[in-house]
């Protein structure tokens, strides 16, 4: 299984990387900051999971899983954020299969990805 984590802070990054240490042997992961790079590299991989931020600066997590409808849409697409924000996470709703909230448990991440 091919997932790609976007969030353009890296100690979150940093965090899911430590936290899903148990899984590298099962799973290829990949972390990114850069929703643009994140974007480049869907372009040339084959991720079964996308898991992104919603906010993020230039490219927001909204549009970026757009794109990826475009570019990649037999990957699953999950929002993992914070963003309390009803609107801009109702505009997202219809471009993710899964919301899943900023702090989860680590078993939310292994579920979503099954």
């Amino acid at each position: 299984m091919k997932i790609l984590f976007i969030d353009d802070e890296q100690k979150v990054l940093d965090g899911l990387k430590r936290s899903l240490r148990s899984k590298r042997h099962e799973w290829d992961m990949k972390f990114e900051s850069d929703p643009t790079r994140a974007l480049e590299d869907i372009g040339h991989n084959d991720y079964d999971f996308i898991i992104t931020d919603l906010r993020m600066p230039g490219l927001t997590g909204a549009q970026l899983l757009q794109k990826v409808i475009e570019v990649s849409p037999h990957s699953t697409r999950i929002v993992l954020s914070g963003d309390a924000e009803l609107d801009r996470v109702a505009k997202t709703v219809g471009n993710a299969h899964q919301f899943i909230a900023k702090p989860c448990e680590l078993n939310e991440i292994h579920w979503a990805a099954h």
